[in-house]
């Protein structure tokens, strides 16, 4: 049984290349999808940083008054 070396190391499989696209693509579409979310995120419209607590005593048994200003419902 002869065996030929050297053809075996020279042949390179077809999907190699193709992979080899494909991970170029995504990680294209990647940083391109990243770079628009970062600009957004740049762009997206100033928010208060602390909020306004509640300055006063509690009662005794919670009312539906006292949740909802604990929760800023109203």
């Amino acid at each position: 049984m002869n065996i030929d070396f050297n053809s075996l190391l020279c042949k390179q499989p077809v999907a190699t290349p193709f992979i080899a696209g494909l991970a170029v693509a995504a990680a294209a579409m990647a940083g391109k999808y990243g770079i628009q979310a970062s600009h957004s995120f740049k762009n997206r419209p100033p928010r208060p940083r602390s909020r306004r607590f509640y300055e006063g005593g509690f009662q005794q048994t919670m009312t539906w008054r006292e949740a909802a200003l604990i929760l800023g419902v109203r």
